[in-house]
């Protein structure tokens, strides 16, 4: 008989610094091979674009850099996010969580990297969204196009020669899908 001891989203949070890159998926860690060089420079344009957009605004903020958010509980999930969105309204100035975040993002953004499938994309927006994130943008480096996925609806997909624009929780943004691809 094979005894799995599953984790909680507070044991990895101790020790997944050590462990290189990695998620906890339903009390296991799970490994991820670094994105690739595509996957980073989109993942810093799509900051660069967002971060100015909400200091410009002084609506929120904008947190990358695998950012944990715990999407499920009991046995706990927690996701690398590669960029959040949050208002000042559903995180105010100052009380930033300490570690990973129970409080969902309005936006989570997701860029699909060097052996990352499109099952496990789709699987991670259904995650965010269970968790109360208004929005998730899967970004294709490949096709150069975003994947947008809300609740309750169909997902959407913008294309390179479009304006991705969001008023209900992005208002005032507005950006053609190519910068996101601009090396």
């Amino acid at each position: 008989m094979v005894v799995k001891t599953l984790l909680t989203a507070r044991q990895f949070e101790r020790i997944c610094a050590e462990l290189g890159p990695c998620e906890l998926e339903h009390g296991q860690v799970t490994f991820l091979s670094p994105g690739g060089l595509p996957h980073s420079n989109v993942s810093a344009n799509i900051t660069v674009l967002l971060g100015m957009w909400a200091r410009r605004t002084r609506l929120g903020r904008v947190f990358t850099n695998e950012a944990g958010l715990i999407t499920e509980s009991d046995p706990d999930t927690v996701r690398g996010v590669d960029l959040a969105y949050y208002s000042y309204r559903r995180l105010p100035k100052g009380r930033e969580p300490q570690g990973f975040s129970i409080v969902p993002p309005e936006l989570a953004v997701e860029v699909v990297g060097k052996g990352q499938g499109w099952r496990k994309m789709v699987e991670k927006a259904g995650e965010y969204l269970r968790m109360g994130v208004d929005r998730v943008w899967v970004v294709d480096p490949r096709t150069q196009r975003v994947h947008v996925f809300k609740a309750d609806d169909e997902p959407t997909i913008v294309s390179e020669r479009q304006t991705l624009s969001d008023r209900a929780i992005l208002p005032g943004f507005r950006c053609r899908v190519r910068e996101f691809f601009a090396s």
